[in-house]
């Protein structure tokens, strides 16, 4: 009888061994649902992700929503059947993805959350400094035309953080009272917007009154009215947000009206969401931030053109401070994790 409770109790602790080993032995799974836009910032949040998930050993499976909103709110819902060990949602509609977002929560899947807004409880939630970005871009039109004269706005509706950097326009315009806003258009959030940006500021071009600047923050909406402006022949300066090493090659460039823009590292925003997933999925989450702010940076034409970016190369922190690492969620543990997988 002993020794058949001695074989039993030795099964029991080589199965509980061989549990724990298994469970060691799996990755750390992790959904990104995003809305997707195609545009270079999104592609460099989306290396961005891939590159810290490798680096912390993490399987990472992105969903592309391609801009459609009620197919990030189905993808949201195929995400949580594969019930990963953490959701990254970027951008998309708060509204309708609070119930999926809900019944993650519930179903105890943390969830991240970029440029979403929600009045849920999420795991995390990471934007960009989207007030300081409308205000460093903003203020410097304010600067340029020295604080007098008219100017349009290009912007978008229904999106969170061109919505965020809106509000400090009355704050600018205060500050500023000799500038007046004389056109303000909203183009369609899709992958035509540059276009539809285009075809906006053309017949903004044509109607009487002087136009002493420009402010389009977001890149996309900048290189559409830069491009309207410079083939209706005029000099209408240009003010945007986001940047990537298109945007300083058309800033750059002999003759542009883009003369600013402010801007985050988008490599950095997803590399944080994945640092974060990391500290839910390995038990941290005392050590998790609930609210994370991405630094801001101003980017002018004459540092573009001092930047002198080839294709394909990017910002570093060497070239702006603001850039790269961040050290937000960061512990001494990963970093000897990503140190090591590094050196393998």
């Amino acid at each position: 009888m002993k020794k058949f409770l001695r074989i039993v109790v030795l099964v029991c602790v080589l199965l509980l061994l061989a549990v724990t080993l298994c469970a060691a032995s799996s990755p750390i799974k992790v959904v990104h649902v995003a809305l997707g836009n195609y545009g270079d910032h999104w592609v460099q949040l989306v290396s961005g992700g891939k590159s810290m998930a490798s680096q912390l050993g993490i399987e990472l499976t992105v969903l592309d929503a391609q801009m459609s909103a009620a197919k990030q709110v189905q993808m949201l819902e195929n995400a949580i059947s594969m019930k990963p060990d953490a959701i990254f949602i970027d951008h998309g509609e708060g509204a309708s993805m609070k119930p999926a977002m809900q019944k993650a929560m519930e179903l105890g899947i943390p969830v991240i959350i970029f440029d979403v807004i929600t009045d849920i409880e999420v795991t995390s939630e990471i934007s960009q400094d989207d007030y300081m970005l409308g205000y460093m871009s903003l203020s410097k039109l304010a600067e340029d035309i020295n604080g007098v004269g008219n100017f349009v706005i290009v912007t978008l509706s229904g999106c969170a953080p061109l919505e965020r950097r809106m509000r400090i326009l009355e704050l600018v315009l205060e500050r500023f009272p000799g500038m007046k806003v004389v056109q303000q258009t909203a183009p369609s959030f899709s992958s035509a917007v540059i276009t539809d940006t285009m075809s906006r500021m053309e017949a903004i071009l044509k109607a009487p009154g002087k136009i002493d600047a420009v402010w389009a923050p977001y890149d996309q909406i900048t290189i559409g009215s830069m491009k309207a402006i410079e083939e209706a022949g005029k000099d209408i300066p240009v003010y945007g947000v986001d940047v990537s090493s298109y945007d300083l090659e058309l800033m750059a460039k002999p003759g542009s009206v883009w003369k600013a823009t402010a801007a985050c590292d988008p490599s950095e925003i997803a590399k944080v969401a994945m640092r974060i997933a990391y500290l839910a999925a390995t038990g941290k989450k005392e050590l998790i931030p609930r609210q994370v702010i991405i630094p801001a940076a101003l980017i002018t034409q004459e540092v573009a053109r001092k930047l002198n970016l080839g294709a394909g190369e990017y910002i570093t922190k060497e070239l702006v401070s603001a850039w790269g690492d961040s050290g937000i969620a960061w512990t001494p543990e990963m970093r000897k994790l990503v140190q090591d997988n590094v050196n393998k």
